[in-house]
């Protein structure tokens, strides 16, 4: 898939034309899509503030006004834009949980479910990182407490692992919490499809480096968690990346 459906994300998004009386037809959604696609792709390359209402009616053929039977204003796309992957990293979240096991084996899936999304949503992502500070009033304070519930997640899955041994209990867990998804989110800086890795090998390879260093380090005082069971852990989350 290579941008979201917006046939589903339809029926729950506020961004959809307030003045539409009839249900919009097939065409006018796909139209719809397109521009959100487009939109995307223009505040990727030039940036949201430096974008007008006229670049993105050019790009994909219509006159300005016309833009109004999809939308009420540009603010209107970059929410829309966040809103999808804010909904995506709450169903990331949400598998997570339903993974069960340990909290290292919730974290790994959190990780590579995270970090595999950027293979479908590249652009939509990038946008939504560099931009969303673009939002204004409740849009930003809703998109500012979904994120903070995301980051609470991990915070959670990481003291329940020093609470049970799995993570060693020396360490801050709200350090580690924001370094860990500093690092998953800056994969769109410099990753560039055909030059490096597949985007699932990445994946694979930040959860291996988290979970190591989230261990006691052999010799510490803490016993860290059998190497056995770890490596039974890492085979089986492998097995489901590479059937999913």
């Amino acid at each position: 898939m290579s941008a979201p459906q917006r046939q589903s994300a339809a029926e729950t998004s506020p961004v959809t034309r307030r003045s539409r009386v009839r249900p919009p037809s097939a065409h006018a959604l796909e139209r719809e899509q397109e521009i959100y696609n487009v939109a995307a792709e223009i505040f990727q390359r030039k940036g949201y503030a430096a974008t007008t209402l006229q670049d993105i009616a050019d790009a994909v053929g219509l006159l300005k006004g016309s833009l109004y039977y999809y939308i009420d204003s540009k603010e209107d796309l970059l929410y829309y834009i966040t809103r999808v992957i804010h909904e995506g990293a709450t169903a990331n979240r949400l598998a997570a949980e339903a993974v069960g096991g340990g909290p290292d084996e919730r974290l790994r899936a959190l990780i590579e479910g995270h970090l595999n999304a950027f293979d479908t949503l590249r652009t939509w992502i990038q946008v939504f990182y560099t931009e969303y500070g673009s939002l204004k009033g409740e849009r930003r304070r809703e998109i500012m407490a979904e994120r903070r519930r995301y980051e609470q997640y991990v915070d959670d899955l990481l003291r329940e692992g020093q609470a049970d041994g799995t993570f060693c209990p020396d360490l801050d867990a709200r350090i580690l919490g924001n370094a860990i998804l500093t690092m998953v989110n800056s994969v769109f800086m410099w990753h560039k499809p055909g030059r490096d890795e597949p985007v699932a090998r990445i994946a694979r390879a930040y959860a291996d480096f988290a979970l190591a260093g989230l261990r006691c380090p052999p010799g510490h005082a803490h016993r860290p968690r059998p190497a056995k069971r770890a490596a039974a852990t890492t085979r089986a989350s492998r097995r489901s990346v590479a059937t999913g």
